[in-house]
């Protein structure tokens, strides 16, 4: 299995369904966010949104969130997601 990790660097339609798909399976009691919203966090100087891809489909992602602290930078990995059919296959 060849996965291929990428930053996404815009918002389209592959990414929102993405999205739609993946939220759900992190939260049940969230539908995953709009166009607006992954727009917000793509354009975002804090943070950068990682996904996973298998077979030209997106499969995973996380948001990487950095930021300067007095000793240096920090950085904190949120809202880590695999779809269901990708799991286990390494």
């Amino acid at each position: 299995m060849s996965i291929k990790i990428e930053i996404a660097a815009s918002v389209d339609s592959e990414l929102i369904e993405a999205f739609q798909r993946l939220t759900p399976q992190l939260s049940s009691s969230n539908s995953g966010p709009t166009k607006d919203q992954l727009e917000a966090i793509v354009s975002s100087c804090a943070s950068k949104l990682l996904v996973a891809r298998f077979e030209n489909r997106i499969v995973g992602s996380l948001t990487l969130v950095t930021f300067p602290i007095p000793t240096g930078i920090r950085a904190w990995i949120e809202d880590v997601v695999v779809d269901s059919d990708a799991r286990g296959k390494g």
